[in-house]
């Protein structure tokens, strides 16, 4: 698996680029910080599977659960919100 940044490590709110998972595959996206184990301070980083309608929230990435297995078919992506330490996001893929 070859790991890319699919949302650069900032404290601003953003999202990542679109994560498309063919049928059968699967992937890992795992959150990273220049300053690991820092707290998140109760925040966390959303997941979310795109849609026709509203994107669907799939479940939260933070320090106790930094990484996440993403099922293909489907796009989906990672949403920050605004935090006090620089998070970002990879995709080993």
């Amino acid at each position: 698996m070859a790991q890319t940044t699919i949302l650069a490590s900032g404290t601003t709110a953003a999202n990542s680029t679109d994560i498309v998972v063919a049928a059968g595959d699967a992937v890992k996206v795992c959150i990273f910080s220049t300053n690991p184990g820092e707290s998140l301070s109760g925040k966390s980083l959303d997941v979310y599977e795109k849609t026709a309608g509203a994107s669907n929230f799939l479940g939260s990435l933070d320090t106790t659960k930094p990484s996440t297995i993403l099922s293909g078919p489907g796009t989906y992506f990672v949403s920050r919100p605004v935090l006090a330490i620089a998070y970002g996001v990879n995709l080993d893929a």
